[in-house]
């Protein structure tokens, strides 16, 4: 599915995107912004933003990778076993 005709993206290419920045980073701030860049390319007309939104949102939250299955730990916590 083309979800960006200005630039030619496909959900493909937004589940992929993910894919890779949460397999680089597990905590960086996703947003469409990182996607356009991720994928070498520029926003046009923004029309898509609202979309890519949603479908970045909806892959993030269904893979293994997400931030959201990692445990988190406070930097304030000098607990070892803190969750």
């Amino acid at each position: 599915m083309i979800v960006c005709s200005c630039s030619m993206i496909s959900a493909q290419d937004i589940h992929d995107a993910v894919s890779a920045l949460r397999t680089k980073d597990p905590f960086v701030v996703l947003t469409p912004g990182l996607i356009y860049k991720t994928l070498g390319k520029q926003p046009s007309c923004g029309s898509c933003l609202p979309l890519i939104t949603k479908l970045m949102l909806s892959y993030d939250d269904e893979g293994p990778s997400s931030a959201a299955s990692l445990p988190h730990r406070s930097p304030f916590d000098n607990s070892p076993t803190a969750n």
